[in-house]
């Protein structure tokens, strides 16, 4: 499908979506923390092993 050139175009697109059922808009979906927390402890790891690494080599 093409891009609408005019915004008529895209409202009639718009139209045919919601005859059809289909909601243009959707709410946005809630974002869950898992990633962060995820990628929070992952970074701490690595942290932790590179201050162990560099205190184990100046020793």
């Amino acid at each position: 499908m093409k891009e609408p050139q005019t915004i008529e175009e895209e409202l009639a697109i718009i139209a045919a979506a919601l005859d059809a059922g289909i909601d243009p808009f959707p709410p946005r979906k809630e974002s869950k923390p898992r990633a962060k927390i995820a990628l929070g402890w992952f970074m701490i790891i690595i942290m932790i092993t590179w201050v162990s690494d560099i205190l184990y080599r100046s020793i």
